[in-house]
């Protein structure tokens, strides 16, 4: 299980409302909760987001501790957002049967 005391705001949010089963071990967008946190390499060790926007990638996307993509600040929070809703929207998945 994971130390819940040592996660940022954000993570323990999203570990409160998914469950921390499995946490940073493995993550999915369709299973998770997104949130995004800085990310903390070198200004020269980042790629550039790949929105088009030609910046650096200053933050990440994570879902169940698994940095799941990285860009800038706004295509980070856009692609959280949109993929949170539509988890929530999206019908239950089922379990796979034997």
């Amino acid at each position: 299980m994971a130390d819940l005391n040592g996660l940022p705001p954000q993570a323990l949010r999203a570990a409160m409302k998914t469950g921390t089963a499995g946490w940073g071990e493995w993550g999915g967008a369709r299973d998770h909760e997104l949130y995004v946190l800085p990310s903390n390499h070198e200004p020269r060790r980042r790629r550039k987001c790949h929105c088009g926007c030609g910046k650096r990638g200053t933050h990440s996307v994570f879902a169940n501790g698994v940095c799941l993509s990285s860009g800038c600040e706004f295509e980070c929070h856009r692609w959280a957002r949109e993929m949170n809703a539509r988890r929530a929207n999206a019908a239950p998945r089922k379990p796979a049967s034997k």
